[in-house]
């Protein structure tokens, strides 16, 4: 999506899409053109246009593939309604929704307990928090703040996906000159609420083809662009329903408790589709130190942080654990998902290259930054954008709460900013560095 303050001259709005035909309003004219990419793309480069406008939201044509075609004129389209068969099953009051994530987890051959706290650490940190949220008091108040923390459970998620997809990106020899891959990097202020996430997400999985880490997400990418299915149906109402929130737009009235309801339902919908990435690891390497005697073979010892349990609750320590690895090392100071969900046989294996994906930059630990070298408790912040006036990166915690009252709140949950000069936090000069470097080949977009 393109910034709302960089609207182009000409007003270009999709005001409707069937099955065949796009109905465009330019100028206040109307016309009717096919539905197929190249002949939207020929009349926007008629009319020297880059942008158009639909459903409240801009769209950069250049942003827009054959991968992301489909989705992006779904939304274009008035039907954003839970889809039929959902509606007929929805899930409200008790614990249903958490049952029924509990199957999709056996299904995938998952070995969970039915404690709630368990069934959701198999989402790792960055779901597991907002599926927490929703459990609390406040949390299961039909109120909007219950709305809020099942939106950012989907948006979170989808967030986790990009990333995993972006990393591997970013590694390409070839670096791809894709508009919303340049957006995405560059993204100011609070560009990265509303984001098209779904639409990086389609089109880095459409870059690395059968080439990729997590195998699932392909599958998963394929029903993400099928408008038959419930997922196709389930992420247009999803996204739409927290837009609406996002602009204040949704009543505290009779009508939320169906619509939270719908929500939920909508929302399982979309976990249990992503119950595969039980299947993998996230850990934080803090530090890695070589053990070594002439004539032995070299012992790496690696401290790091799993980011699946939960610290300081449940007797669960917040000290770091450390493992000795023969003739092997990984990455320090960095955020690793590897395959796998034993850790210790995954770790052991680090030989084997093809195991684990470092998703750092974009997701970092704060706390081995630290200036001293001191044990502490993962704090993880994903990455949200680039200032360029002010020539710093940013981050934002995650388990940051969606702001839907119009106030961000800086103090509870403070943002990380990255400059090239860090007098609190010096340790992360370095990283600054790094993403100048990883980053620079992506901020120019194709011609």
């Amino acid at each position: 999506m393109a910034d709302q303050n960089k609207i182009e001259e000409r007003n270009i709005v999709i005001q409707g899409v069937t099955e065949k035909t796009i109905t465009v309003v330019v100028d206040g004219k109307t016309q009717e053109i096919e539905k197929k990419l190249d002949v939207l793309q020929a009349l926007m480069e008629q009319l020297s246009a880059k942008s158009f406008q639909t459903a409240g939201n801009i769209y950069n044509i250049g942003n827009i593939n054959n991968a992301t075609f489909g989705l992006t004129m779904a939304r274009a389209g008035e039907d954003k309604s839970l889809p039929a068969e959902l509606k007929q099953n929805l899930l409200g009051e008790g614990d249903k929704w958490i049952r029924s994530l509990e199957r999709a987890l056996i299904k995938e051959e998952i070995s969970v307990s039915d404690e709630p706290l368990e069934i959701f650490q198999k989402y790792d940190w960055l779901i597991q928090a907002f599926l927490q949220k929703m459990c609390t008091p406040a949390g299961q108040e039909k109120t909007l703040r219950r709305l809020s923390f099942m939106a950012e459970t989907y948006q979170a998620s989808l967030r986790y996906l990009c990333y995993i997809q972006m990393t591997q990106v970013l590694q390409m020899e070839n670096k791809p000159k894709q508009g919303i891959i340049s957006d995405f990097i560059q993204m100011e202020g609070n560009r990265y609420l509303d984001f098209d996430y779904a639409g990086l997400l389609l089109t880095t999985t459409d870059l690395l083809g059968q080439n990729t880490f997590m195998k699932e997400i392909n599958i998963f990418a394929e029903k993400l662009n099928n408008n038959e299915s419930d997922l196709f149906g389930s992420v247009l109402y999803l996204e739409d329903q927290r837009r609406k929130l996002m602009a204040n737009k949704i009543a505290e009235d009779e009508k939320l408790p169906g619509l939270l309801d719908e929500y939920l339902t909508a929302l399982v919908c979309w976990l249990k589709e992503l119950s595969f990435l039980a299947n993998y690891r996230l850990v934080s390497i803090k530090e890695i130190n070589l053990n070594y005697r002439l004539g032995t073979t070299e012992n790496y010892l690696h401290r790091y942080g799993e980011l699946h349990s939960m610290y300081n609750d449940g007797g669960v320590s917040d000290k770091s654990k450390s493992i000795q690895i023969k003739g092997s090392f990984t990455f320090s100071k960095s955020v690793l998902l590897f395959k796998g969900n034993v850790l210790d046989a995954s770790l052991k294996n680090l030989k084997d290259k093809t195991t684990y994906l470092s998703l750092s930059p974009l997701l970092i630990d704060k706390s081995v930054y630290a200036d001293e070298n001191t044990k502490q408790t993962p704090e993880i912040f994903y990455y949200t954008g680039y200032e360029k006036a002010g020539r710093q990166y940013n981050y934002a915690q995650l388990n940051k709460e969606l702001t839907f009252t119009g106030k961000e709140d800086n103090v509870k949950y403070p943002p990380l900013t990255v400059k090239e000069t860090n007098t609190n936090l010096s340790g992360l000069d370095e990283l600054f560095a790094q993403l100048n470097e990883v980053f620079k080949p992506f901020k120019n977009k194709q011609a």
